[in-house]
């Protein structure tokens, strides 16, 4: 069993307060301004085990780096900034009904729903 560190601890609450999924670059970042001596190899290894464990989940965006955020267990549509490149996790409003139908043998277990655009901080 892996032990609790500061460091890791400080790796989660930066991935839970954040408002939006982070790169692994943006969450070191953060968790440098609380505990300097955090390593880019650290942070990932606790992403690593974040993720084994359930705690986050990765955000992909084709093009661009993978992305992490809290696994709240809510339904989210993301949102891509065009201008920054951000990506924001918004609250799923829609059914749980893929928004096309599928051929017939085809059996959908799962779907994600990416809005493009420009954010507030870009307009």
């Amino acid at each position: 069993m892996k032990r609790n560190t500061q460091q890791g601890s400080i790796i989660l609450e930066v991935i839970k307060s954040a408002k939006r999924p982070l790169t692994p670059l943006e969450i070191h970042q953060r968790a440098s301004n609380s505990s300097p001596r955090i390593g880019i190899a650290t942070t990932y290894r606790h992403l690593k085990a974040l993720a084994e464990k359930n705690q986050v989940v990765g955000v992909d965006y084709p093009g661009q780096p993978p992305r992490y955020e809290w696994a709240d267990g809510e339904d989210k549509v993301h949102f891509t900034c065009r201008s920054c490149e951000k990506l924001f996790a918004l609250k799923d409003t829609s059914e749980d009904i893929p928004p096309t139908k599928v051929p017939k043998g085809f059996t959908v277990q799962g779907f994600e729903v990416m809005l493009y655009g420009v954010c507030p901080e870009c307009e």
